[in-house]
């Protein structure tokens, strides 16, 4: 989803407005004669965590709360001495609250738009078109040794045709990609479209416990062996709801600015004051994007044995 960076000071998540819902806002620290109310250290608490991902702060013990509390009375005695001080009416204060201010009006303006764009009906219905493009589709659990040669391939093949059980051995020890080799070589599940064409070509015609011969990729040469295969877990709406809201949401506002810009009258001047073309939209040629190698996009996906451990 696209997303503007913005700063959280003042505003109200709707995480905290959750957590706020009917619980009555009460003092819950005083600074000298400065009272500050439950709702104020809520907000800073979800400040905290990344958006609507804030746990409730009463369910955390005393200890916890008193972390938070005691950084909440810092703030605000440095606030204080902050507006005492007169600091507020700077030219450099006053200017960084007007960016801001921007910054704020474009975010609600963009999240409105995007709010009137995108129904629940429009939600349902590229949850429904995903899911019949997955129906029945396969994925598999695999793992690899990646190395940078043939022969290094053959060696390594060779090594586990006398011995298949120190795959997870050897591809700690010799395996080029870091990310899968500390997971013994294990890249968890994934479809044919996660993986390069040469590599997801030999993986998904290895039977289950078979050995690849080596099989080489623009990262270098593979020994791919597949663990399971099954047919792909299709999530319920529910679960993948909110997902396919904000995805629909970014999409919303790209197509907005987009159009935006492409109606707008732009020049652009060098500093010799030249006038330039501005090309509209990036040149994806400019910077081709390579498929990543195996881990990059599968070990993202934790294993179900990984899930369970947590």
């Amino acid at each position: 989803m696209l997303r503007f960076a913005l700063f959280t000071v003042g505003f109200l998540s709707l995480a905290t407005l959750a957590q706020a819902a009917g619980k009555k806002d009460y003092t819950i620290l005083k600074v000298d004669e400065d009272e500050i109310p439950y709702s104020r250290v809520v907000t800073i608490w979800n400040g905290l965590f990344p958006e609507e991902g804030a746990p409730d702060f009463d369910h955390f013990d005393d200890k916890v709360k008193q972390n938070v509390l005691r950084g909440v009375v810092s703030e605000h005695l440095i606030h204080r001495e902050a507006m005492a001080s007169g600091i507020e009416n700077s030219v450099k204060v006053k200017e960084a609250i007007e960016k801001l201010k921007e910054k704020i009006i474009t975010q609600a303006f963009l999240e409105e738009k995007a709010d009137l764009q995108v129904t629940d009906n429009k939600v349902r219905a590229l949850y429904d078109e995903q899911v019949g493009l997955m129906k029945d589709k396969e994925e598999i659990r695999a793992r690899h040794i990646l190395v940078e040669t043939e022969d290094e391939a053959k060696e390594v093949l060779e090594e586990l045709e006398d011995d298949e059980d120190k795959f997870a051995a050897i591809a700690k020890k010799k395996s080029l990609d870091k990310a899968s080799a500390i997971r013994g070589g294990d890249l968890g599940y994934f479809t044919d479209d996660k993986m390069v064409d040469a590599f997801s070509k030999v993986a998904f015609e290895l039977e289950e416990g078979a050995l690849s011969v080596p099989v080489e990729t623009e990262f270098g040469w593979h020994i791919i062996q597949v663990q399971d295969k099954r047919k792909v877990n299709i999530p319920p709406f529910e679960e993948v709801e909110q997902q396919i809201r904000d995805q629909l949401r970014g999409e919303a506002i790209r197509a907005y600015v987009n159009d935006l810009v492409d109606t707008a009258h732009v020049t652009y001047y060098n500093a010799d004051g030249k006038e330039v073309e501005l090309t509209r939209t990036p040149d994806k040629s400019a910077k081709p994007k390579a498929k990543a190698k195996p881990s990059d996009k599968s070990a993202d996906a934790e294993t179900d044995e990984e899930k369970e451990e947590e």
